[in-house]
């Protein structure tokens, strides 16, 4: 397997190569276009173009739009990236995946990000998105400070530093609600970030309260697919209640919403 990786490995252009080595690095065998191109600092399409060029000389394999690191390979991967790889360029290439990965998130799949970022991984996003609201802080922008603030505590929330979220979420829908324009979705945010830190504190009805506040405003502005999200932790806190009737109804409406289905209606 060595040889075999060692003779591919020799026919790689730099780039290719420097690429192949930054693959190696963060948890997991797939990987996007997207994220490999924050790993290694280029555009998109030259990221596909490397990955492509990895792929014909069976370094990785390509399914379905991502592309696949097998283990064996990862390793003597690894290997080549901690010989010819600094420190500093190693952490600047995690840092531009968790960039990326953050800002995917924010857009609005989070699972992903989630599923990414284990604990550790969150850690350093909180030191990522604290840099990031000390900038909004220093530019003045108080929308941006509220949306920074807000991320830094998600990312709290995922490394069970508990008070210091709730902390920083405590003012935010208040705060949300008084800017020049107000952010109703901004608030449903922060209130549902809320329910989830109180939640994960084993405090269900403080949870189902700010739950509760959320899809109110989610009634008004959201997606039927928000609302059935926010029904779905209403249920994981009556669970914690140990209250399993209100429990089945959060989850019945949540399946309606998801399904297009309003209560009373037959379906056709």
């Amino acid at each position: 397997m060595r040889a075999n990786f060692e003779d591919a490995y020799r026919e790689l252009a730099p780039a290719a190569a420097r690429l192949l080595r930054l693959l190696s690095l963060p948890p997991g065998e797939e990987i996007e276009p997207a994220a490999a191109a924050a790993l290694a600092g280029v555009p998109e399409t030259e990221a596909r173009e490397l990955l492509e060029t990895l792929a014909a000389h069976g370094l990785v394999t390509a399914s379905g739009g991502r592309f696949r690191l097998a283990g064996p390979v990862r390793d003597l991967a690894r290997e080549r990236a901690w010989h010819d790889e600094s420190e500093a360029d190693r952490n600047a290439a995690a840092r531009r995946l968790l960039d990326h990965v953050l800002d995917f998130s924010s857009a609005g799949d989070e699972s992903r990000g989630r599923a990414f970022l284990d604990r550790e991984r969150w850690s350093e996003a909180v030191d990522v998105l604290r840099e990031r609201l000390d900038r909004a802080e220093a530019e003045g922008d108080p929308h941006a400070i509220l949306v920074s603030r807000h991320e830094l505590a998600r990312a709290l929330i995922r490394t069970d530093a508990l008070d210091r979220a709730i902390a920083l979420l405590g003012p935010l829908p208040d705060e949300f609600a008084a800017l020049p324009e107000p952010d109703d979705r901004g608030r449903a945010g922060a209130l549902t970030t809320l329910g989830e830190a109180y939640l994960r504190a084993r405090r269900p009805v403080a949870a189902t309260n700010f739950f509760g506040q959320a899809l109110e405003i989610l009634r008004r502005h959201g997606t039927p697919d928000e609302q059935a999200a926010l029904f779905v932790h209403i249920a994981d806190a009556a669970g914690q209640r140990a209250d399993h009737a209100a429990e089945t109804a959060a989850l019945v409406r949540a399946t309606e919403l998801a399904e297009g289905d309003e209560p009373g209606r037959p379906r056709g």
